[in-house]
């Protein structure tokens, strides 16, 4: 089973800055970032943005595909490029 979410944030955290004072945030906020990649999720708005929709409507799969198939396939295709159409 998967390490719990808060756990991976928790310990990216812990490990990215090891100073008393004058803590950098960004640098923590990166390691967040990175840890959760690693574990394989994606940070992804809730709304996906006009650009990221156009690009996976001209990147639909063809070919007759079972309803969770098309779904997965649709899924993994803006998740993974959910990064190009956000800044």
């Amino acid at each position: 089973m998967p390490q719990p979410i808060q756990d991976t944030i928790a310990l990216a955290i812990k490990n990215a800055d090891k100073s008393w004072f004058n803590e950098d945030y960004s640098k923590q906020a990166k390691a967040v970032v990175e840890a959760l990649r690693k574990a394989g999720f994606e940070v992804v708005p809730v709304k996906p943005p006009d650009e990221l929709v156009t690009y996976a409507s001209e990147n639909i799969p063809m070919g007759r595909l079972r309803p969770t198939d098309f779904i997965r396939t649709m899924y993994s295709t803006m998740v993974a490029n959910a990064r190009k159409f956000v800044t």
